[in-house]
């Protein structure tokens, strides 16, 4: 089992409802969700999940957002109710324990005042030696890790423009855990939003030779010497050597890949918003793909 944890960010969520609406997020992909935004968004792909039986969770105290009021956090037990998450902090006070929750144990710190009963429920961890050992009567353990390379501007992938993303849907069961995730192509720490880069970057996951996922980081061109690009002729000539790659069979087809193609076909720039919903819809179907492989 999968469990990509996601912020609920806008773009994020309205990846996972497309997903979910058009059939192709796999039962096998339990969605983490961090809510940090309320909107509509929210509810309806909550919504739609449950229409459509998908497994998810929802964190029902995030630590970050706009839910961190006391009503916030009390909508958020009752938009969690029966997919509830839990993040163990080292100062939470008392908790009620059900079974069938998700804890996220982040921090060993945050282990060690907790009733004998918790440590028999299902957390997901980080692969730290100091969490893992106080876990080690979990029912069930899932491996949290935080793969991707985040550099601090986009040109900096021309010199790292391919690289494993990560090995755990083929190792998770023999290293002793029932399921495996990660944060996709974003980071354990949380930002509102990007900066402004003058250079656009697409980071697209693919199966390697043995299997493994690798992501390659397509940059768009250099600003010639003397002009400066606009982002639709950076998304451009940036999107051509995508279309190259997909005509090459080197990315598989997706509706997270068709929709950015179906821009570059247009002759448009989509906005980063919808290439973000692209790649995130890009790399939950791949990872379907190989757990169905």
């Amino acid at each position: 089992m999968y469990y990509p944890y996601l912020r609920g960010k806008q773009f994020d969520l309205l990846a996972l409802k497309e997903l979910v609406k058009a059939g192709r997020l796999k039962k096998t992909i339990v969605p983490v969700i961090e809510p940090v935004k309320q909107s509509k968004t929210l509810l309806q792909t909550l919504e739609i999940f449950r229409q459509k039986g998908q497994p998810f969770y929802l964190i029902d105290n995030p630590q970050a957002g706009d839910f961190l009021t006391e009503n916030g956090l009390e909508t958020l037990q009752g938009l969690a109710q029966g997919h509830r998450a839990h993040i163990i902090t080292a100062n939470q006070g008392e908790l009620h324990f059900h079974p069938e929750d998700l804890y996220i144990a982040n921090s060993a710190q945050g282990l060690q005042d907790l009733p004998e009963a918790y440590r028999n429920g299902q957390f997901a961890a980080p692969f730290e030696m100091r969490i893992l050992r106080q876990l080690i009567k979990a029912q069930g353990l899932i491996l949290l890790q935080d793969p991707f390379t985040r550099l601090p501007r986009n040109s900096y992938y021309r010199e790292y423009p391919d690289e494993l993303f990560t090995r755990s849907h083929l190792t998770y069961e023999k290293q002793g855990f029932t399921g495996f995730g990660d944060f996709s192509l974003d980071s354990r720490i949380y930002y509102d939003q990007g900066y402004p880069d003058r250079d656009l970057c697409l980071h697209l996951v693919y199966p390697g030779d043995e299997q493994e996922l690798r992501v390659h980081h397509f940059v768009s061109p250099e600003d010639p010497e003397d002009a400066r690009l606009s982002q639709k002729e950076k998304f451009l000539q940036l999107i051509g050597e995508v279309d190259s790659w997909a005509k090459a069979g080197r990315l598989p087809e997706t509706l997270g890949l068709r929709l950015l193609l179906k821009a570059y076909q247009e002759d448009r720039f989509p906005g980063m918003g919808v290439i973000r919903k692209g790649v995130i819809m890009h790399h939950l179907e791949t990872m379907g793909m190989l757990l169905s492989d």
